[in-house]
């Protein structure tokens, strides 16, 4: 009997630790998950920077009642819109403050984006064009193809990694990657299905490559960089969480837990050009690359940030090329897979994005940042929302 409940005991703690067990077990991710994996801490800054609060305003009165109608019902936990350094509208769901963590899901890739660029910036990267297998030559026995796989193609999530990014089988690679499997052990597993730079396809493993390599050429661990070079140096008024895999290893392309009004500071940082306070983080000239007008609009997706859309449908493409004659454009007509017909105009708005609808939007034009945190919920598109209302503050 004795040995029995040796057994057992051994094999419910076995269980508890099977990757896909604790993804059937929590099912869907949430503000929670923290709490579910082990965490690296993110030191605050000791010098913070604050943002200024001017909430209620008068002034935008109509935009108080447009957002707080629009929000009802929609699993917001925080929703705030900052201009000029000044918070303008702030939302908080009724168990949330400003002070509590809230998880980027996949916005904390845009952080290890700006990591890499700052290596890039000291020379510890020479040029995004290296390939990637000059720092993890372990992978150029998996395939061929890795010969030409470049940072820059990994950064832009052109990589033509085999690796299914929509699947929800507790069994596949993103999901076992969120609930703590081996990631330095998947990394080292990969191969390729498409030639480099020929397709655009969001996988989070590229984020992944790239802590590997940051970790590589600084010597350094991926958390402490991101505490040395841009936590600290932005005045984060907050510890941040970062997650780790069953390993120890940082997950990279997830998982930082932190405040709205700190992961708000990463959009001022690419806002000012890199500049915060006096002092260039990050270079304008990579700051520029990222943002610029002309890549967004084409690519959709540049340095781990996501461009915003601005598309125009038509019924057929004369009616699109008509449009575009009479608004003196140029820009290509595409038909979109539901058969309709439609041209992508140029954006400046740009925004890191994670599940659920997380986001730190920005526009340059406006001097905007929109933070949305939160669950997952139906009732409203905050992709469309969130740059609707970026667009409309003057």
């Amino acid at each position: 009997m004795k040995k029995y409940i040796l057994v057992l005991t051994a094999l419910v703690f076995f269980l508890a630790a099977c990757v896909p067990l604790k993804s059937i077990q929590y099912l869907v991710p949430d503000a929670r998950d923290s709490a579910r994996f082990n965490n690296v801490t993110i030191e605050k800054s000791t010098v913070p920077f604050r943002f200024k609060n001017n909430y209620p305003n008068q002034t935008y009165a109509g935009l108080k009642t447009r957002i707080d109608t629009s929000l009802r019902n929609t699993k917001t936990n925080v929703f705030l819109v900052i201009k000029n350094d000044t918070i303008i509208y702030q939302y908080l769901s009724a168990n949330n403050t400003l002070a509590n963590k809230q998880p980027s899901f996949s916005m904390a890739k845009s952080f290890v984006g700006t990591l890499t660029g700052i290596a890039v910036d000291r020379k510890q990267i020479q040029s995004t064009n290296e390939l990637v297998i000059k720092y993890l030559p372990e992978l150029a026995k998996n395939d061929e193809r890795f010969n030409r796989l470049t940072i820059q193609h990994v950064l832009d999530m052109r990589s033509g990694f085999d690796f299914n990014e929509r699947s929800f089988n507790p069994f596949s690679k993103i999901v076992r990657s969120y609930y703590g499997a081996d990631l330095k052990k998947m990394v080292s597993k990969l191969k390729m299905k498409n030639e480099p730079n020929t397709v655009f396809e969001y996988q989070s493993i590229n984020t992944q490559i790239l802590a590997m390599i940051l970790e590589k050429v600084t010597g350094k661990s991926v958390q402490t960089l991101l505490q040395e070079n841009l936590w600290k140096p932005m005045g984060a008024e907050s510890d941040a969480l970062w997650s780790l895999d069953n390993k120890g290893y940082i997950k990279a392309f997830c998982c930082i837990n932190a405040t709205a009004l700190d992961f708000a500071k990463i959009g001022r940082l690419y806002l000012n050009g890199g500049n915060w306070e006096g002092k260039q983080i990050i270079s304008k000239q990579w700051v520029d690359a990222t943002t610029n007008p002309d890549s967004l609009t084409k690519k959709r997706y540049k340095n781990q940030f996501w461009a915003t859309r601005d598309y125009r449908y038509f019924k057929d493409s004369i009616s699109a090329v008509n449009q575009l004659k009479k608004e003196e454009l140029t820009y290509p007509v595409e038909k979109s897979p539901d058969g309709r017909y439609f041209y992508a105009k140029k954006v400046y708005d740009f925004k890191a994005q994670g599940m659920f609808h997380q986001s730190v939007y920005v526009n340059p034009k406006n001097k905007v940042i929109i933070v949305r945190l939160g669950g997952r919920q139906k009732k409203i598109n905050f992709h469309g929302f969130v740059q609707e209302i970026g667009r409309s503050i003057q």
